[in-house]
């Protein structure tokens, strides 16, 4: 994996979700206030937790996963 694509990827998904916010708030209420920075966080964490499950933090030690765990194979009689 790289680390470095993946990190980037991860701080665009936040700063565009917390611009999205912000403007969306701004251009609602006309002022910048608490209520501003609440809506930024929640545009950020949103695009943000939309692209961890796009582009999950894979481990080490993880296998190179298949989605659906393979069935059971059935027992000889």
């Amino acid at each position: 994996m790289k680390w470095e694509v993946w990190l980037r990827g991860l701080a665009a998904a936040a700063i565009g979700g917390a611009a999205t916010g912000a403007t969306h708030a701004v251009s609602t209420s006309g002022t910048v206030n608490v209520a501003t920075a609440v809506t930024a966080a929640a545009g950020a964490l949103v695009t943000v937790l939309a692209y961890l499950m796009k582009s999950p933090l894979a481990t080490a030690a993880s296998p190179a996963a298949d989605p659906l765990p393979a069935s059971p194979s059935p027992a000889p009689q």
